[in-house]
């Protein structure tokens, strides 16, 4: 249902989601292994959290006292916020982590915690198109409601559906959601004082109930030439950047920001339609850099009359092809591409001509 075709004939594209005709597939399949990114990114300077990947919990605990402070645990080849736990400081919660990411896949990926806010950088071919501050999703007491009747409450909200289907997505209840309450001192039937906050999620992805804010503008022009080198180090024509540090306003090498992941397929809802800011036109963003000066859209001559239609059509295409054009013909004789024909009979109606135009 999300696969389009936009332009025709030989000038045609096709879009999946975000995914591109010009999508690589060997880069789709790099960014699903955050460990190899994590790699290519280094080689190419761009800032990354040290870590490894593991597949025993061992290992994972090795690892994490080997880090300088909390570990991010997360699976190797997930996506959506799959399975990714931050801010494991203990054995315990190493462990719980480990086993919550082993969910999602065989391999495990334990790297350094960064300390900041979580921004996702869409990049479309060789320029950013938009950024945005995606936010944890979570709730603010009134000083009379639980944390699980605010959550019913934020549900309620018509932006709020299943999955993709709605600008924004429902806040999950569940096990995860619990764990991160715990950590802040509270509980699904804990009443929240007035103004105060607490997060459900670890992770700030839209698709986990998150929320976002445009800051496109903040960004500077060296973050902007870290994120084009990202994408094209992994090989995405279309690219969304994860990036963590304080803030996005300055150079990461000043804060000890890093780029965390890069995602194909990046969504494009946090950027159509941002909780607070600018909405930026990612869509067309994304369609600008597929077809750059070219509008997708091919000749075409329609003949009609009584007779001979047939005849001028073929002539019409002769001399087309004689001046080095490729040709798509439909007739009551049947469908020739380039003077070969593809199908034979009465092929004078608008199935043939979408025949040609496809």
């Amino acid at each position: 249902a999300n696969l389009f075709q936009l332009g025709w004939g030989s000038r045609q594209k096709r879009l999946q989601a975000t995914i591109t005709g010009a999508t690589n597939s060997i880069a789709v399949g790099i960014a699903s292994d955050k460990q190899l990114t994590k790699t290519l990114l280094e080689q190419a300077g761009c800032p990354v959290p040290a870590g490894a990947t593991v597949t025993r919990l061992e290992e994972a605990q090795r690892v994490a006292r080997r880090l300088s402070g909390p570990a991010t645990i997360k699976p190797l080849d997930a996506n959506q916020g799959k399975g990714v736990t931050t801010v494991c400081s203990t054995p315990e919660e190493v462990e719980r982590a480990f086993e919550h990411a082993r969910k999602y896949s065989r391999h495990v990926i334990v790297e350094e915690y960064l300390e900041g806010r979580d921004y996702r950088v869409l990049v479309t071919g060789d320029r950013v198109a938009a950024a945005s501050w995606r936010r944890p999703p979570g709730v603010t007491g009134d000083g009379t409601s639980t944390v699980r009747e605010l959550v019913e409450i934020e549900n309620r909200n018509p932006a709020r559906g299943e999955g993709h289907t709605n600008i924004l997505t429902r806040i999950p209840m569940d096990a995860l959601a619990e764990a991160i309450l715990a950590k802040q001192g509270y509980g699904f039937d804990s009443v929240l004082p007035s103004g105060v906050s607490v997060d459900l999620r670890g992770n700030a992805n839209l698709s986990t109930g998150g929320t976002a804010e445009d800051v496109t503008d903040s960004l500077p022009e060296e973050t902007r030439d870290i994120c084009i080198r990202a994408a094209r180090t992994i090989g995405l024509d279309v690219a969304g950047i994860d990036i963590v540090c304080r803030d996005i306003a300055l150079p990461l090498d000043e804060q000890g920001g890093a780029v965390i992941e890069v995602n194909a397929a990046p969504g494009i809802r946090m950027h159509q339609y941002p909780s607070r800011g600018t909405p930026r036109d990612a869509g067309a963003a994304i369609v600008e850099a597929l077809f750059g000066q070219d509008d997708g859209r091919i000749p075409t001559v329609a003949v009609t009359g009584t007779n001979g239609k047939t005849t001028t059509s073929l002539l019409i295409a002769h001399a087309a092809r004689l001046t080095g054009q490729r040709t798509g013909v439909t007739t009551t004789e049947g469908v020739y591409i380039d003077g070969q024909r593809i199908m034979a009979g009465d092929c004078t109606g608008y199935r043939s001509a979408r025949a040609v135009l496809t």
